[in-house]
């Protein structure tokens, strides 16, 4: 598994909701597990999700999506509707200085109560290669690399 990150939406593309005010990062870990649980419709509603959040002033609190903080990381909630019976979980780092989402991971839950500590320190560890440089992260600006 490479430790790279692609881009999903960059800061000032038009969106069908407005504008976008954050770059998406997708860490290679996120999108293969995001493909393991969904299938191509449920795959697209939670794009939808994410590109809704690129649009918000404050990802971290959203006014159109369910997002809980768990430790230095968010959650985005999502259930129903074209998931079925799937409560699944997309973990996101939020990289101000970059003005980046930083999608960590997605996850499967399977109980209603909280995130399972395994999952808690796969997506610390995550974030910790992200803020560490570990994680290849695209040139997002000519003039300002990784930005």
């Amino acid at each position: 598994m490479t430790n790279e990150a692609k881009v999903g939406v960059r800061v000032g593309q038009t969106a069908p909701a407005g504008t976008y005010q954050w770059t998406v990062f997708i860490l290679s870990w996120a999108y293969d597990e995001a493909r393991k649980i969904l299938d191509a419709d449920q795959y697209e509603y939670a794009v939808s999700q994410i590109m809704v959040l690129a649009t918000e002033a404050d990802p971290t609190h959203s006014v159109l999506c369910s997002v809980d903080a768990i430790e230095d990381f968010y959650e985005l909630r999502e259930k129903h509707g074209v998931l079925g019976k799937i409560n699944l979980r997309v973990f996101f780092h939020l990289d101000r200085e970059r003005r980046a989402i930083v999608l960590l991971g997605a996850f499967k839950k399977e109980n209603n109560g909280p995130t399972p500590d395994g999952t808690r320190v796969t997506m610390r560890r995550r974030k910790r290669l992200y803020c560490e440089g570990a994680v290849s992260v695209p040139q997002t600006s000519k003039n300002n690399p990784g930005k």
